[in-house]
């Protein structure tokens, strides 16, 4: 998030049932360079980056922002999931001043079909309640990732609206804790 107003960053690492939320770690940045040179992670995303530039890339310590939360499974990085604040030149917002947070996450290949994102994203999104109580969160995905459909829907966001965008229909949906 470019602005968390009164929350504290980085909080502390949240545990669930299977996994750590927590801040980027030095020993994170091949799992970063991993997630951005995969094909089957950049198949919704325009696309994997080569890994020759990431290497050259991305610092000692990747990730460390805030609103980023690496997703650690028995001690070793899986994906990341964050929220960030939009900007007023996104095509479309639920707030008129814009502003709000957007859920983002991305999980190894390795990782998916084990419910490890819907347990992330679900962590976070409690803790976003806890520290901004009814503010709301979107999600943004292509229409063509079943996988994010499923989960937004599992996740509680409901469609605000459709629109063409990167030569593909994406979907945007809400979520609060107010709803």
């Amino acid at each position: 998030m470019t602005e968390l107003g009164p929350v504290a960053w980085p909080p502390a690492p949240i545990s669930t049932e299977r996994l750590v939320l927590r801040e980027s770690e030095a020993r994170d940045r091949a799992a970063f360079i991993e997630l951005s040179a995969s094909p089957e992670v950049g198949t919704y995303l325009g696309g994997p980056r080569p890994r020759d530039e990431l290497e050259r890339a991305v610092p000692e310590v990747p990730g460390r922002r805030p609103g980023l939360f690496v997703i650690e499974l028995d001690g070793a990085m899986i994906g990341t999931i964050e929220l960030n604040r939009r900007n007023a030149e996104h095509r479309s917002h639920v707030r008129p001043d814009a502003g709000e947070a957007e859920l983002g996450y991305l999980l190894l290949p390795e990782a998916w079909g084990r419910g490890y994102a819907a347990e992330a994203c679900a962590a976070v999104l409690d803790w976003f309640a806890d520290a901004l109580p009814g503010e709301p969160v979107v999600l943004c995905t292509q229409t063509a990732n079943d996988r994010s459909m499923r989960l937004a829907a599992k996740l509680g966001f409901t469609e605000v609206q459709r629109y063409e965008a990167w030569g593909a229909e994406q979907w945007m949906g809400v979520w609060s804790s107010a709803l």
